[in-house]
């Protein structure tokens, strides 16, 4: 198990929030809305201009959004580059871009201010059976996601070394490091073009002014 101090450790400092961003405490979104953020699992840079949001380019050096608010969502479907999505209201949501298209993954997003929250997504387009691992060990965090999947469960806070895989790809192995209590924190595995890389992001949520 993940919170296991005795095999992982003590879980270090935390990261500070970029400006104009909050680390995700809230537990849920304003009445009526929804949290939706993007991700570009693909390779170079990828331009997303939905009718709901600001025009917004990511780039390999960022792939994961925060997740923004999205008002009004009952009763609407969105545009989104050509594309309509439904987002239900109090939801958490991730919209996962690879270069076989878009998939909307409804988050589990339960609160718990005594332990971390991990969520490991398989951000690939095709390859299967993705799986999380303690490295050097092999003991399994998560096992057998499909592509466009997302999985969560609650941990004590701890560090550890993670590796990746899917389909007998393994991405080099990263650190699992500054977990907080009440933190909730993002796992990928992605395939942007050819190799498959792994690392982690800590969930945030970004406030207009």
């Amino acid at each position: 198990m993940i919170g296991r101090r005795g095999a992982l450790g003590l879980a270090l400092a935390a990261p500070v929030a970029a400006p104009a961003q909050q680390f995700l405490y809230d537990p849920e979104p304003p009445a009526g809305s929804a949290f939706l953020r993007f991700v570009h699992a693909g390779p170079g840079t990828l331009t997303l201009r939905p009718d709901f949001d600001v025009v917004r380019t990511m780039t390999a050096e960022a792939r994961v959004s925060p997740y923004v608010v999205v008002e009004r969502v009952g009763g609407r479907s969105l545009a989104l580059d050509g594309q309509r999505i439904t987002l239900a209201a109090g939801s958490f949501n991730t919209l996962i871009v690879t270069p076989a298209g878009q998939r909307l993954v409804t988050d589990q997003a339960e609160f718990n201010q005594l332990r971390a929250r991990l969520t490991f997504y398989n951000a690939t387009a095709d390859c299967a059976d993705a799986t999380l691992a303690l490295a050097p060990g092999g003991q399994q965090v998560f096992q057998s996601l499909a592509p466009g999947e997302g999985r969560s469960r609650a941990v004590n806070p701890a560090a550890a070394r993670l590796r990746a895989s899917c389909a007998g790809a393994e991405a080099p192995e990263f650190a699992l490091e500054g977990l907080v209590a009440g933190g909730m924190y993002s796992i990928w595995l992605m395939r942007p073009a050819g190799d498959v890389l792994g690392f982690m992001t800590r969930d945030t949520t970004e406030r207009r002014r």
